[in-house]
Order: C-alpha cells, then sequence, then structure tokens
C-alpha cells in the first residue's frame, strides 16, 4: 500500500529588509524542499512538488485565517511586502505552508514561524540642496539655444525642474521661459550670462552658466552686374558688381570678368569695349566672385548696337556759367563740347559742325516750344541776355543744343540742362540828407 503524504514545511528564517520605493520594503521568507513521504520513502521522479505559502495572527493556523502570500511556486522562497500583503506593523504573525502533489495531495501545514512585523518610520522630507543649468556654452548670432536645469536633494535624487529664466544683459538676447535662448546680431563676439531661479519647501536655490553669442561671419549670397544694357560699336561701357551676403548686406566687389563676343572685349575693371559691327550683336558679360570659400556667378545681356554711317551723337555737357558781365545787363553764357567725329567714330570734316541752341520752359524739349539762342554757329559758346531772349525772372528755362554736320546729317536733342533766371534785387539806396533836429 502507498504511504500518505504528509511531509512538513521546515520554515528557516528571513532575509533582512531590502530597500525599496518611499516607505515599502522586501522580505525573503524561505523553506527546505520535501522530497520524501512521512514515512522516508522518497517522492517519485515523474511527481511535480510545488508550494502554497501563507500567513496568519493565529498562532493556532485555522484555516479561516490564512492569508496567502504566495501559491503553486516551485521555488523553496517568497519574496514579499509586508505593507502589501497586509501585515500589521508592530504585530507578531506566524508563517506556514504545505506541499502539493500533481495528483492533488497535499501535505499538513507546516509548524507555524512567528515573525514580529516592523514598524518602518517615514523617511524625512527632502530638501532642495542645488540647481544647475545644461546646455549650450554658445550660440550664433541670430540663432537659439535650449536650457534646462536640474534640482539635486538632500536624499541624493536629481530631478528636472523648470525654474525662472533671466540673461544678462539684455542688449544681445533674450530668453522664454521655456529656457529658450533668442539671439541678436553681433558685431563681434559678445559675453552673456543665463541665470535660473528655483523654489520649494521655503528654500531658494540659483544658478547661472556663461554663454558666448558668436559673430558668424557673413557669407556670399549672390551676385548682380549693373551697367549699361546696350554699347556702340567702337564704343564702350563700364559694369560693376554687387555682392549680396547672408546677414543682406551688399557690398561692391572687383570680380573675375568675362565675356563671350567676338565683337568685345572686358578689362579686369570692367569697361567692356566693343568694334564694328554689321548689324546688332548680343553679348553675354559674366561676372565671377569667391569669399570664403564659396564662389557665385552672373551674366549680363548686352546688346552691341550698329550704328548707321552718318548718325550724330547728342552734344555732350552743356552748361549755364555766369554772368560773365554785369554792365549794361547780367550777361551769362551757354557752353558745350565740340563735336568732332559721327557716332561711329569717323571723323566729322573740319570746321563743319554747326550748332543751334534753344531755351524753352517746357522740361519735355517739345518742338513747339523750342526758342533759339544762336543758330547754325561753329562755336561751342554763346553769351546770352536772359531778359533780351524772353526769359521771365525767377521762371525755371532748360537749354539744348544740336549739331549738323556738313553732310546735313543731325544729332537729336542734347539732355536738357536745367537754369533759372534771378532776380537781380533791389537797386541800392540813394539821395542820403543830414537834418539837424
Amino acid at each position: 500500500m502507498r504511504k500518505s503524504f504528509a511531509a512538513l514545511l521546515i520554515v528557516l528564517g528571513m532575509i533582512p529588509i531590502l530597500p525599496g520605493r518611499g516607505n515599502a520594503e522586501t522580505r525573503t521568507v524561505f523553506w527546505s524542499a520535501v522530497t520524501a513521504y512521512t514515512d522516508g520513502t522518497p517522492i517519485e521522479p515523474t511527481r511535480v512538488i510545488t508550494y502554497d505559502f501563507f500567513w496568519t495572527t493565529d498562532a493556532g493556523l485555522s484555516p479561516a485565517s490564512l492569508r496567502t502570500v504566495v501559491s503553486s511556486v516551485s521555488q523553496t522562497s517568497a519574496t514579499f511586502d509586508p505593507e502589501v500583503v497586509g501585515m500589521p506593523r508592530g504585530q507578531t504573525v506566524y508563517f506556514t505552508g504545505e506541499a502539493v502533489l500533481n495528483t492533488g495531495e497535499k501535505s499538513a501545514l507546516a509548524p507555524p514561524y512567528s515573525w514580529t512585523v516592523p514598524v518602518v518610520s517615514p523617511p524625512p522630507p527632502r530638501t532642495l540642496l542645488s540647481l544647475a543649468i545644461s546646455g549650450p556654452a554658445s550660440v550664433n548670432e541670430g540663432g537659439s539655444g535650449s536650457y534646462t536645469a536640474t534640482t539635486t536633494w538632500s536624499d541624493g535624487s536629481t530631478t528636472g525642474v523648470t525654474p525662472s529664466w533671466s540673461v544678462t544683459p539684455t542688449t544681445y538676447a533674450s530668453i522664454a521661459p521655456s529656457g529658450v535662448l533668442t539671439t541678436l546680431s553681433v558685431t563681434s563676439n559678445q559675453s552673456a550670462t543665463v541665470n535660473a531661479s528655483y523654489a520649494t519647501g521655503g528654500v531658494t536655490r540659483t544658478a547661472s552658466r556663461a554663454v558666448t553669442i558668436v559673430n558668424v561671419a557673413a557669407t556670399l549670397s549672390s551676385l548682380a552686374i549693373s551697367g549699361p544694357a546696350s554699347v556702340n560699336e567702337g564704343g564702350s561701357g563700364s559694369y560693376t558688381a554687387t555682392a549680396t551676403w547672408s546677414d543682406g548686406s551688399t557690398t561692391s566687389v572687383a570680380p573675375t570678368w568675362s565675356e563671350n563676343s567676338t565683337y568685345a572685349s572686358i578689362s579686369t575693371g570692367g569697361v567692356l569695349t566693343t568694334t564694328a559691327v554689321t548689324a546688332d550683336e548680343s553679348v553675354t558679360v559674366s561676372g565671377s566672385y569667391t569669399s570664403g570659400g564659396v564662389t557665385r556667378n552672373t551674366t549680363k545681356t548686352v546688346t552691341i548696337v550698329d550704328i548707321p554711317p552718318g548718325t550724330l551723337a547728342p552734344v555732350q555737357n552743356v552748361a549755364v556759367n555766369g554772368p560773365v558781365a554785369t554792365s549794361p545787363a547780367r550777361i551769362f553764357r551757354l557752353s558745350w563740347d565740340p563735336v568732332v567725329t559721327y557716332a561711329d567714330g569717323t571723323p566729322i570734316p573740319s570746321g563743319s559742325a554747326r550748332y543751334t541752341a534753344y531755351w524753352t520752359a517746357d522740361p519735355s524739349l517739345s518742338a513747339g516750344t523750342l526758342r533759339p539762342l544762336v543758330s547754325s554757329f561753329t562755336g561751342t559758346s554763346v553769351d546770352f541776355d536772359p531778359a533780351a531772349a524772353g526769359m521771365v525772372v525767377d521762371q525755371r528755362v532748360y537749354f539744348t543744343v544740336i549739331v549738323t554736320a556738313g553732310s546735313g546729317g543731325q544729332s537729336p536733342l542734347s539732355a536738357g540742362v536745367t537754369w533759372v533766371t534771378l532776380n537781380p534785387g533791389p537797386a541800392a539806396p540813394s539821395g542820403g540828407t543830414i537834418i539837424r533836429r
């Protein structure tokens, strides 16, 4: 006959408290393994043994008082938190257990193992010890950087917090409540200090962090060419280049110039010189400029204008000077540069250039308003009396000159020159007499 299964668990002891979080604690109770029946016969290898373990405040281990610590475990120990399983602090409790075979057979309860549940005092409240700032040591001008604050407490723990932020000076930067520092433009590296203040439990801690606002050298963004859109054949035109930088500023620069036409050449100074053409020709003026390892290129299309033979260019440098005489009338002088070649550079026969000078009150120089000062004149200046010419005192007038060549070719009107006939002012006092009073 099979012997009854009535082996007893033998409780060996408890391990010390294992620290947990807050008031929690962890204990481990352990026991010897059951390997035989009550008469010493070994339990068959095919049988599976598990354990149920209990606690109670009843030393008699009444079934109704038993409360489970663990159940159906194969190991010979149980870890528990007295607070979680409901053990009363400062009182004696009793542990017991039973072995269970997979056939359903159970052992008797082990003898009670007594244990007094320790009283745990709550930890003292932690206090704020210090505050620290984390974030970049430098921020580029016109950029931003994020800063965070961490507190250290009296229990050695650390936590991230949201402090009150400030920055000094405020000349070059500002900081948001979230800790984002925003910088302004600077002309050289500038020093600033990020400050934080945090208060809790009546304790305030502050921290600061030095920050360098870095002056970032502007980089080359683009290049643009300025200059005439057309140049007469056999003439020249000057071109300049302007660089735009990453900070929005612009400067004049000296690029490397080039062109793509057999009818023109451009100097290192940007002067485009053209040769004769039989029809209008297009040329591309190119500029290339490098700064700080960055190269920018740009182009401008220019038309080389074919000038028909015998075409006269406008008279240049028309000017009014004077008065050159004041008696018997105030006399002024209108002058201009001589015209000695046609627009294509062909010489005009000597002495064949004849000039006509006009004045008008119309700034548009309309033909119907032009009044001649001199006609078919071979000289390059003429003296005139404004009043005799019909000009009204303090009236704004405009002068223009044309030239006619011996071949009959005539230039367009020169650019209008603005002039005002000034009132000469009142006469000097006369007829002074000394009287006695």
